[in-house]
């Protein structure tokens, strides 16, 4: 029979070559066309809401605690005692997003459950009015628009160096009387180097069963099935110097060319500041933000910059017990 020591040990040495595979992964997916540009649902998904994560361009390698549940479930694993997350994010056009995050030691690994949250605003109604002679009217009143996923999460430490972890999501979206449903499921691996405080993590989001766009209300009747906005993301970091952590993300959509994102975090107890740089996105190719950490409270924001809109605001607060 195996020992427990080589039962925790196995996992390291298979750690580098899975690691490989998902960045091989990733770089096959970014050499075909980006033919599904416009034709994914619940795109929102997509979105940083974590403001320490959107700060520094993604946390697929350092995700950790309560706000590893919105960019790379494996982050969970470690956690010890319960943890809490909120966020607000002021998207773009008048958008709101929020989050709310738990995080408990639980089943040998840790469990958590999460919400996000989205609020399309107020938004004008425009069509054609009229029996006899049709006229296009440009205000006929407004409608409401809201994007919401549920999900549960499980992560488990293979051995003192790798962990993996995974999502499972229920989504819906509501426009107007109109609404759709769907399921979609993550799935990311972290792994310590143990050299000059080098880690690697990789995820795999937003995968599962086409959506089917017929809407509970009949007014979209005839369209076809949509994918979901399946996204492969990896992050290499590690000691640029005392104090400050520097690192290197990956990341492709399914309907979106691929970016690289060079990140920067800087800890000065009890507080951080963070930098990323989107060398492949012009349209938001900068994000700054900083944090705060005292007594088991901590404070994040970002601040992300745009080309034609305002820059995107995020703030997020938790607390470890």
């Amino acid at each position: 029979m195996m020992s427990k020591s080589m039962v925790l040990k196995n996992p390291v040495k298979w750690a580098a070559p899975f690691f490989l595979i998902i960045a091989m992964q990733s770089f096959t997916f970014a050499e075909g066309d980006n033919d599904k540009v416009g034709s994914v649902a619940f795109k929102f998904l997509n979105i940083q809401t974590d403001a320490r994560g959107a700060a520094l361009g993604g946390l697929s390698a350092q995700a950790s605690g309560a706000g590893a549940l919105f960019s790379n479930p494996a982050g969970i694993a470690g956690t010890e005692g319960m943890n809490l997350t909120f966020g607000y994010s002021q998207w773009l056009v008048e958008t709101n997003i929020t989050n709310f995050g738990f995080v408990m030691p639980m089943m040998g690994g840790a469990v958590g459950v999460s919400v996000v949250s989205v609020n399309y605003g107020d938004i004008m109604k425009s069509g054609w009015a009229g029996t006899t002679e049709f006229v296009f009217e440009p205000n006929q009143g407004t409608f409401t628009a809201t994007d919401m996923a549920m999900q549960v999460s499980y992560a488990q430490n293979l051995s003192d160096k790798f962990s993996i972890g995974g999502t499972a999501k229920i989504l819906s979206q509501n426009i107007d009387n109109e609404s759709i449903g769907g399921l979609a499921f993550d799935i990311g691996t972290q792994f310590d180097i143990g050299y000059k405080g080098m880690k690697m993590g990789a995820v795999i989001s937003n995968f599962g069963p086409d959506v089917e766009s017929v809407m509970t209300g009949g007014g979209y009747q005839g369209f076809p099935s949509m994918s979901l906005p399946m996204t492969f993301s990896f992050g290499v970091i590690g000691e640029a110097m005392p104090g400050m952590n520097a690192g290197l993300n990956v990341l492709k959509q399914a309907d979106m060319e691929q970016e690289f994102i060079l990140n920067a975090e800087y800890n000065i107890s009890p507080a951080a500041l963070r930098f990323s740089y989107n060398l492949n996105n012009p349209q938001q190719d900068m994000s700054v933000g900083a944090g705060v950490n005292l007594g088991g409270i901590s404070a994040n924001f970002a601040m992300t910059l745009t080309q034609h809109f305002d820059s995107v605001m995020r703030f997020g607060i938790g607390y470890s017990f």
